[in-house]
């Protein structure tokens, strides 16, 4: 029997539970040493307030909280605590201290000593701002010199920092008056996190222009305080804040054509049962990357080839080039396919991040008259980001693609669920350069590190790997998926990816045991609730797409989707707590749930789950119906 935690997000044991503070008029969460969602009323102020040390290959050393005291009023806090920050090169020690005042002031501050020599290329503050409150607002921002400049928080996604040199920035808060950041200890600037899907944007130390990595010594110092505080307001919120209860999702009045739905290849070999699984999800394409630098990139194409034959259907190609594109190429149309198996050819190269210029004009044309019928695509393997600072010429290709995860800068639950929101910000502003997007692959943890310097520490050979999350065979990878299928269904990509067919990184984990079996917890056979997201999806192939807007996506999230004879509302909590979500509904309906009390019978017996979950609900008088949904729950609802 599985527990609950693992149930919900893939761990044995439970998660601590975050703890509401209050400073004055403000509110927050602390959590495992940081703040988080600091509110005025209603008004998200900051999304995040921490510390973090990276190594010169840009991963996040993991921390843990030591000797912990919270001191803890009505209106007012102070937290003191030890951070020891590690991974395989860095080990550093934070003093922290954390005040809020009655007035509303909050001040962080941080004390570190290296306790080995090592490289960083960031050791200091982070502060998140959130995106639906900041975007286009003007910020004034005071520099080291005392000079001051106004700038605006980026509508669209901006490339590069939108603002430098930042001793202290100050901003608009929704009552009148305006919130002041002041920073000592370093020089801060700020970055578009939505290059990367994160849902905020970033000031961080120390600024990029200064060469890095550093070389911290044994024994080195590091001190920084931030102060949030709030200026001249015209009002005050209630301190008795309503908070709603309930989410209410409301449904446009057009529709949108649906994106077709693929998954990626992998190694492993498909049994009948998978097969099985994999063809009644119906996904329309299957991913392969032709690595050119990999000796048995022929072998990773036969397999996919006849793995698309096996499940009916289309290719998608990655060919990935290097500096004998030609030879390369020649060498891969020696490989016979039937034409009309391929779906669309993505060019990316291995020496730039996108798809150069010199690239497109070599290979493009022996490509359209090898797969006349496939669309030829530039973009890049990695984040949008990529394309964002270096969009290649796409006046001789049919679309641009980039990948997406959640998981670029952090890895809690919060952040992942954060991180769909503006997904379809990076749409929005692809397809202001071509109308069709592909987004490609969709993972839950990055597949490689795009920014790598140098090669990663090797991990144990019975270590899981960074790439590999053991929320994927969890009720939260069901909810994280379908949030992320309704925005960037919206924003009307044309083209998605998501995860692998099978394994610890797929769908199914397949009719073989973990490999991890200390840290992704899944059984052989077992069908992971992000499965049956897709299976209700693609039965809609063709169909168009119903906008939907969830009055509190951070709670809940729906999407919806239609074809000549069905629709099929799909409700996902991506909260840990049970949510109450309030629906148009106005005629009978078959009601499926996907939660812990059906968990088992949806992994481990799916034969029957699909069939004997299904409840007709009648509404009442009312033109809305209220579900409640267990912690990160997915509810489909069909008529």
């Amino acid at each position: 029997m599985y527990s609950p935690s693992l149930m919900q997000y893939g761990q044995p044991e439970p998660l601590a539970k975050p703890r509401t503070l209050r400073a004055g008029p403000l509110t927050m969460l602390y959590e495992r040493g940081f703040l988080r969602y600091i509110r005025l009323g209603n008004h998200e102020v900051l999304r995040l307030i921490y510390h973090a040390v990276r190594d010169p290959n840009w991963a996040t050393a993991s921390h843990v909280i030591e000797d912990e005291v919270i001191e803890q009023q009505d209106d007012s806090f102070h937290i003191r605590y030890s951070c020891v920050c590690r991974n395989e090169t860095i080990h550093l020690r934070w003093q922290c201290e954390i005040t809020g005042d009655r007035d509303g002031t909050i001040q962080f501050n941080i004390d570190g000593e290296a306790l080995t020599t090592f490289q960083r290329n960031r050791a200091g503050f982070c502060i998140l701002h959130p995106i639906p409150e900041c975007a286009g607002q003007p910020c004034t921002l005071t520099h080291p010199d005392g000079s001051q400049t106004v700038a605006s928080f980026p509508e669209a996604i901006s490339p590069h920092q939108p603002f430098f040199n930042i001793r202290e920035m100050q901003w608009a808060t929704v009552n009148g008056g305006s919130a002041v950041l002041w920073f000592v200890g370093d020089v801060f600037e700020t970055e578009d996190q939505r290059n990367w899907t994160d849902a905020s944007y970033k000031t961080y130390c120390t600024p990029l222009a200064k060469p890095f990595p550093v070389t911290l010594k044994l024994g080195d110092k590091i001190q920084q305080s931030v102060e949030l505080r709030l200026v001249a307001p015209d009002s005050m919120p209630d301190k008795t804040e309503s908070k709603t209860s309930e989410t209410v999702v409301s449904l446009g009045s057009s529709t949108r054509p649906l994106p077709v739905v693929g998954i990626g290849a992998n190694y492993e070999t498909l049994t009948d049962s998978a097969v099985r699984w994999l063809r009644e999800a119906n996904f329309h394409h299957l991913r392969v990357e032709v690595n050119f630098q990999q000796p048995d990139w022929p072998d990773a194409f036969r397999k996919a080839v006849d793995d698309a034959v096996l499940l009916n259907v289309k290719l998608e190609l990655v060919l990935i080039f290097n500096q004998l594109a030609n030879y390369e190429l020649y060498t891969f149309l020696k490989h016979t396919v039937d034409p009309a198996l391929i779906d669309s050819v993505l060019i990316v190269s291995n020496v730039t991040k996108t798809t150069p210029p010199s690239l497109i004009n070599e290979v493009v044309p022996p490509l359209r008259q090898a797969f006349p019928t496939a669309r030829i695509g530039a973009g890049t393997n990695a984040f949008f980001v990529a394309v964002n600072r270096e969009t290649p010429p796409l006046d001789a290709v049919d679309f641009i693609a980039y990948s997406i995860s959640p998981q670029a800068h952090a890895t809690d639950n919060l952040t992942l669920i954060e991180n769909t929101t503006d997904q379809a910000d990076t749409v929005r502003d692809a397809r202001r350069w071509i109308p069709d997007v592909h987004v490609s692959p969709v993972t839950l943890r990055p597949r490689f590190n795009p920014d790598a310097t140098g090669n990663d520490p090797e991990s144990a050979p019975d270590q899981m790997p960074f790439s590999t999350d053991p929320r994927q065979m969890s009720l939260i990878g069901a909810a994280w998926t379908l949030a992320s299928l309704k925005n960037l269904m919206q924003a009307e990509a044309r083209s998605l990816t998501y995860y692998e067919m099978v394994g610890e990184q797929g769908v199914v984990q397949g009719d073989f045991p973990s490999a991890y079996p200390d840290q992704f917890f899944a059984e052989a056979g077992m069908v992971f609730p992000l499965y049956w997201v897709f299976r209700a999806v693609n039965r809609f192939q063709g169909g168009h797409i119903i906008p939907t807007t969830s009055s509190q996506p951070l709670k809940a999230e729906a999407l919806c989707l239609q074809n000549e004879s069905q629709t099929v509302l799909i409700l996902a909590n991506q909260t840990d707590e049970p949510q109450t979500v309030r629906v148009p509904l106005t005629q009978p309906a078959v009601v499926r749930v996907l939660d812990e009390t059906s968990f088992a019978k949806a992994t481990l017996s799916p034969a029957i789950f699909w069939e004997e979950s299904a409840q007709e609900v009648a509404p009442a008088d009312e033109a809305t119906v209220a579900f409640e949904l267990a912690p990160y729950a997915t509810v489909f609802i069909e008529w």
